[in-house]
């Protein structure tokens, strides 16, 4: 019976009305408190070598301001309850002015209110008081994460009759997280890759079109163990095809050796450098030799560096992948990538998303400039620059290869 009367009068109605849409507003507050801390420690559970100092500053400064805005939200919550309770209070004041059972009833009603008052009081400051300390909490471990990569030192040593450039050094650095132990050199010319990929542990398959360097790599090379060499070159169809070979015509000799500059494809050249002859040699995919058994398909990593004819090597894979491929990329402002080239950075990382490689670290040049940086996951190629992609279908190996890069060279940004 009471309830009946309780439902039908208007002035309860209307407590009860904005009691609710007050509960409403409440749920809300703390919904987007509870994202707020979620999206905090997904912040803060990120690789902190995925940004730069300056990145982890801002999210710093970020955790400072939503930790103010959250605290204001919280005193406004507490406002509007106390709010809510001076209007309650007020009307069940004038039903106390009744008599009879009203009064009764509105004795019920007001003792109800300042205990729901109490128990939301209490509950708003527990959660706002949690969510402080989570945020607290996340501040600290950003600041650690901040004062380990101020602090961390590396020692440098350089011994260039053992050492090689960076990319070569990442391959072998890679070599104890790999599932296989094997390694394909395509383009291996006189053996540089080949031979730190043999001190690495590495046995390696090497693959070189032609016949004068051939020689000087069986010479360098061709009693080790674990070398075997094809004299191939490696493309996206089984076939012959001609070699252009690469004459130095500069008067000091400035390239040194012109064999390394030999392509596939005839592209644009750098001042000195020209093609002057061509030989026919036999091109063969890595799907072919695979399925002929002259390739083991337990493959480790893959190196292409065919000058400007990387993208082919990738298409004749067909359904074989590798842990880690790693091709030459040129901008199409660099003087050997403005014409004829198959080895554009966009392309490559499209070639290779297409195959499921979905991480890739670009280590990088500039023409003219012997400073090595890197970057990671962008298909962004910088003007004139010219390097090595690694591509990656295991997220772990990719984070290896991104601790290592980061512990010994700059990274590059992007910015607008």
């Amino acid at each position: 019976m009471i309830k009946q009367l309780l439902a039908k009068n208007k002035i309860v109605q209307r407590v009860k009305a904005v009691k609710d849409l007050f509960l409403e507003k409440l749920d809300s507050l703390n919904h987007v408190q509870l994202e707020q801390i979620q999206k905090l420690e997904k912040l803060n559970q990120l690789d902190p070598l995925d940004f730069k100092v300056e990145q982890l500053n801002n999210s710093t400064e970020q955790i400072r301001q939503e930790n103010a805005e959250t605290k204001r939200k919280a005193d406004l919550s507490l406002q509007n309850q106390a709010f809510l309770l001076k209007f309650s209070v007020d009307i069940v004041k004038n039903l106390q002015l009744l008599t009879g059972d009203w009064k009764q009833k509105g004795d019920l009603i007001l003792n109800t209110l300042l205990k729901n008052h109490e128990d939301s009081q209490k509950t708003a400051y527990q959660q706002s008081s949690l969510i402080l300390d989570a945020l607290q909490k996340i501040q600290e471990a950003n600041q650690k994460i901040l004062e380990d990569i101020h602090t961390q030192k590396y020692k440098v040593i350089i011994d260039q009759k053992y050492f090689q450039d960076l990319d070569i050094e990442l391959m072998t650095y890679l070599y104890s997280y790999l599932p296989h132990r094997r390694a394909v050199d395509i383009g291996a010319n006189r053996g540089d890759v080949s031979s730190r990929l043999l001190q690495a542990g590495y046995q390696v398959y090497a693959f070189e079109p032609f016949p004068p360097v051939i020689d000087k790599l069986k010479n360098r090379l061709g009693n080790h163990p674990n070398f075997q060499l094809f004299p191939l070159a490696i493309g996206s169809e089984n076939q012959t095809q001609e070699l252009h070979i690469a004459t130095d015509e500069t008067p000091d000799n400035t390239y040194q050796d012109a064999s390394f500059y030999s392509s596939l494809t005839k592209h644009s050249l750098s001042e000195g450098l020209v093609f002057t002859d061509t030989i026919t040699v036999t091109v063969k995919t890595l799907a072919s030799l695979h399925d002929g058994e002259e390739l083991p398909k337990d493959i480790g990593l893959v190196k292409i560096d065919t000058e400007g004819f990387d993208l082919e090597v990738i298409k004749g894979m067909g359904n074989y992948r590798y842990p880690v491929v790693v091709a030459e990329f040129w901008d199409q402002n660099f003087p050997f990538g403005r014409s004829g080239a198959m080895n554009q950075l966009p392309d490559l990382v499209k070639a290779m998303k297409e195959r499921d490689y979905h991480w890739h670290l670009v280590i990088y040049r500039i023409w003219g400039s012997s400073d090595v940086s890197y970057y990671c996951n962008s298909a962004y190629s910088l003007d004139n620059s010219w390097g090595n992609v690694f591509f990656f279908q295991d997220y772990q190996v990719f984070h290896q290869a991104l601790l290592w890069s980061a512990s010994v060279m700059p990274a590059t940004y992007f910015s607008a």
